[in-house]
């Protein structure tokens, strides 16, 4: 059973969708829920505009007002990033991609109301040091290396993402999603971002940014999970594209990556959701199902971090991958923990000295046991038993996935 707010929040993104203005709710609404609620969900600017021609004081207009203004001058001024970036990388003959929001926001009625906290961008491998030299040495940015395929970079609260793979995490199958989206520079082309064209610049082929949404929404439900956010984002591509998107190829490419159950899942909510006629969807969708999948979805909030039912994922998703009987698949998986593998650790800060160093890995390992026993003893026995002590969350865990279509 939705709450109002929940229920309000729902009617706005369909009314946008659907290019119509909200009416006025009826008594009883909590507009700071609802606030709350939508800032959890990157969604507030949206509430904003859908309903500023009727809000008021009494709806906490000045807090969402505050925030459309804030997320109206980060568009404005990641674009003159942007066009540095843009100046720079083409001064040094280096192509790159834009993807996600990016280039999303420009299927929105209005760009601003596609937030986002970063910008992400695909370069190649070989061109890693002179953009990491351009971005510090030259724009004066400070870099976090996530993993070796994400360089985050950041200044004035404006964040950029370098990764030199579009995709870099297994999901809980067989697939090869690295290698398939690695073929993006054969499939894009030059495009305006930000108002921005350049010939180094490029956008993913639409119909392939499309296949990569569904893989990179999968891999934040297997992990933690997804707000609305990215599912406005397909509609959206859907109803901007339109014909563009080739749907026989389309589905046949799902198919082949074991997603096409998972991304008419998907569809089948969204057209519950934001009341638009989806082109792929399952014959039925069960209530129970949608219930779980809409629950969840509210409570994860924009990626899910801070939903404490999705303490359970990592251990569902690794006992999962490794299509191994339960028992024995979390013996593997505590062995794991207790001595991590070389291409883990190497991208943990503190245990950095082995990376490019692979024959220290026994020392990090006893280093590791030390400081864990000492400091977080509690935290690293519930962690390893955690397949065994909370089974049943797991397996529901699992469940739910499956039926997802993951």
């Amino acid at each position: 059973m939705l709450t109002l707010e929940q229920g309000f929040l729902l009617s706005c993104m369909g009314d946008l969708v659907r290019g119509v203005p909200t009416d006025m709710p009826g008594a009883g609404l909590d507009w700071k829920k609802l606030f709350t609620l939508s800032n959890e969900h990157c969604l507030d600017s949206l509430i904003f505009a859908q309903c500023r021609k009727w809000m008021g004081k009494d709806q906490n207009e000045e807090a969402f007002r505050a925030i459309f203004s804030w997320h109206v001058f980060y568009s404005v001024n990641r674009s003159d990033f942007m066009k540095e970036i843009a100046e720079r990388f083409c001064k040094e003959g280096i192509p790159f991609l834009c993807i996600k929001g990016s280039v999303l926001r420009d299927y929105y009625p209005e760009p601003a109301l596609r937030t986002m906290g970063d910008i992400d961008i695909v370069i190649k491998t070989d061109d890693r040091q002179k953009t990491d030299q351009i971005l510090r040495e030259e724009m004066g940015f400070q870099r976090m290396i996530d993993n070796h395929s994400v360089w985050t970079y950041w200044k004035d609260q404006f964040q950029f993402e370098i990764h030199d793979h579009m995709f870099y995490e297994d999901l809980a199958n067989k697939v090869d999603y690295k290698g398939y989206f690695d073929t993006v520079w054969e499939q894009c082309h030059n495009a305006s971002v930000f108002g921005i064209q350049s010939p180094f610049l490029y956008v993913p082929d639409e119909n392939f940014h499309f296949l990569y949404l569904i893989a990179h929404i999968a891999k934040h439900v297997l992990n933690n999970g997804s707000g609305f956010r990215a599912y406005l984002d397909m509609v959206f591509m859907v109803k901007e594209c339109g014909d563009r998107l080739n749907w026989q190829v389309l589905s046949k490419e799902l198919d082949n990556l074991k997603l096409l159950t998972f991304a008419k899942t998907c569809f089948s909510c969204c057209e519950r959701w934001f009341g638009m006629e989806m082109p792929l969807h399952l014959d039925h969708l069960e209530d129970s199902l949608f219930e779980a999948i809409t629950g969840k979805t509210f409570r994860d909030g924009v990626f899910g971090l801070d939903n404490d039912e999705n303490q359970p994922a990592s251990a569902a998703k690794e006992i999962q991958q490794s299509r191994s009987p339960y028992s024995f698949a979390a013996v593997k998986r505590g062995f794991k923990k207790l001595f991590p593998p070389y291409r883990d650790l190497q991208l943990v800060p503190w245990y950095s000295f082995v990376d490019g160093k692979p024959w220290l890995l026994p020392a990090a390992w006893v280093y590791r046991w030390f400081y864990c026993a000492g400091k977080k003893l509690n935290h690293s026995v519930k962690l390893i038993s955690e397949p065994f002590t909370k089974k049943k969350d797991v397996l529901n865990r699992q469940q739910l996935m499956k039926d997802w279509g993951l």
